[in-house]
């Protein structure tokens, strides 16, 4: 009985039921459409304020950054008896961001955006953002007072006041910047599990459609035959779309190929270590995906070895193009004898700001570079830390931040430019490694982390500089386990020649003693 009545409502073949089957169809795609259009619209709203939480988030940890760069700024131009106003301005500037954002959070509050306008952010919701939050507010509540104390202070600022707030950065800032990285992954969690909420809804009406209109074809068919024609025709030109779909994509693949295979190319040969006098090298590098974004090098050159890590924000094509241009402009600037640190590193600065500029492009990278000769290291540039391993295991840890900017995100960097000079014994160990050794995660979503680093290099500081680089990426792949790999990873070795490290020590010694003689 329900197929006659499905058969005489669908297939009568009388002018009362000719176009009943295309108006229920009709009907039935207006309805599918509002109710994938109207949670889109809902939860599409919640995505955008969703997006302005997690932006601001990831802002708070650059300013508090920046508060206590500002902080060392005005501490430096103090002691030097110059002008504090362009520090302290920059210190205000930073505060007032990070405090309006933090109340934001906290309970609601219009903030100044990431693009200088006004937008109000929604309080976080949730009972492990909530204690983020309180935990963030319990840090801040007393280096707030510190640096309100600074601004509203002028020539008669003590020293003392600020060396106070600078301490005080120094032993809690780390944990404030980890705070905020825990509550941008808690907002982004929270929009992905919306994202998959919305994505499910759309499958689903997707599906409702699509059944629809396989009914509203199949009686459309019946009726008109001579659609076959055109409906062959429209095969035609699909199929002529994917095949010319095919060769983008071969295209693309070649060109992800051929750039991949150029990274490797250009990437320092063992050979070419072995014959750095003084030095054991050993370097490491995998890209996430096809091209990555992640640099290093070693460079002997008139008696002088640079070496370089840097790491492009991203991987991919783009990325591994920038990547080889820093390459290309740093063996030029060293073929034109440029040895002055900051000098070196603005002029590359300068030629990667342009380049970008011209690729539209919002790609920027970490470079830190180091200067070898004789047993002396002078590094200079702003990446991640660089670990020191002396003789016995003892680990030195240099922070780069106060050493340069990111290359590519300003033209002019050359004031935020410094360096360090550090002397080389025999045995001792450089590691220098991108944040996809330290920020690698398990199956269970944890980090690698720096302490697991440096207690892998601090176990086999004995031995040679392949054998600790060989027990660092055996360690770290172990801990990744089936994982995806997340991030590009790169990790460079020096290690100080016992034998010609102890000459040089020598004649040091000797110029030494010469000198007590005369005198």
């Amino acid at each position: 009985m329900l197929k006659n009545l499905i058969n005489e409502y669908f297939y009568s073949k009388g002018d009362k039921y000719k176009y009943r089957t295309i108006l229920v169809s009709a009907a039935l795609f207006l309805a599918f459409d509002l109710g994938v259009l109207l949670p889109n619209f809902v939860i599409s709203s919640d995505l955008k304020r969703d997006a302005v939480k997690i932006n601001l988030a990831g802002r708070q940890r650059m300013l508090s950054q920046r508060i206590t760069k500002a902080l060392l700024q005005v501490k430096i131009a103090k002691l030097e008896g110059k002008d504090i106003t362009r520090p302290k301005e920059e210190l205000a500037l930073t505060f007032k961001l990070f405090d309006e954002t933090l109340i934001g959070f906290d309970i609601g509050n219009t903030v100044t955006g990431s693009d200088g306008k006004s937008v109000f952010l929604e309080s976080v919701q949730g009972e492990k953002n909530r204690k983020i939050i309180a935990d963030a507010k319990s840090i801040w509540v007393t280096y707030k007072q510190k640096i309100k104390a600074i601004l509203e202070l002028q020539d008669s600022l003590p020293i003392e006041t600020l060396q106070d707030a600078i301490t005080y950065a120094t032993e809690k800032n780390l944990k404030l910047l980890d705070l905020m990285n825990q509550l941008t992954t808690e907002q982004q969690q929270i929009t992905d599990s919306k994202a998959n909420t919305l994505q499910l809804i759309q499958t689903v009406g997707l599906i409702l459609a699509l059944t629809n209109f396989l009914i509203l074809l199949s009686h459309s068919l019946r009726k008109l035959k001579d659609s076959d024609i055109k409906i062959q025709e429209a095969n035609k030109q699909i199929i002529a779309l994917n095949e010319k779909l095919q060769q983008d994509n071969n295209r693309m693949k070649h060109e992800l190929d051929v750039t991949r295979e150029v990274q490797q190319m250009i990437l320092p040969k063992k050979y070419e270590l072995a014959k750095i006098p003084d030095l054991e090298i050993a370097g490491f590098m995998q890209p996430a995906s096809e091209v990555g974004g992640d640099y290093y090098d070693v460079i002997y050159h008139n008696g002088k070895v640079k070496i370089g890590i840097g790491d492009v924000t991203g991987h991919g094509l783009e990325s591994g193009v920038l990547m080889i241009m820093v390459q290309t402009a740093i063996r030029t600037l060293l073929e034109h004898n440029e040895t002055d640190p900051k000098k070196f590193l603005d002029t590359l600065n300068r030629t990667i700001y342009q380049n970008v500029q011209r690729m539209n492009s919002d790609k920027n990278m970490t470079l830190c570079l180091l200067d070898y000769h004789d047993g002396k290291v002078r590094v200079s540039g702003q990446h991640e830390e660089m670990l020191i391993v002396r003789r016995g295991g003892l680990i030195q840890r240099v922070d780069t931040i106060d050493l340069g900017l990111p290359i590519g995100l300003e033209e002019e960097i050359s004031e935020f430019i410094g360096y360090a000079d550090i002397q080389l014994y025999p045995g001792d160990i450089i590691a220098l490694y991108t944040d996809g050794v330290t920020e690698a995660e398990n199956l269970e979503g944890e980090l690698y982390g720096l302490k697991r680093l440096m207690q892998i290099i601090k176990d086999n500081w004995q031995k040679s500089a392949d054998e600790i680089k060989q027990a660092v990426i055996d360690n770290l792949f172990e801990y990744i386990g089936k994982k995806d790999i997340l991030d590009d990873i790169t990790l460079v070795i020096l290690k100080q020649n016992q034998f010609k490290a102890q000459s040089s020590i020598k004649t040091e010694i000797e110029k030494v003693i010469s000198t007590n003689e005369k005198l």
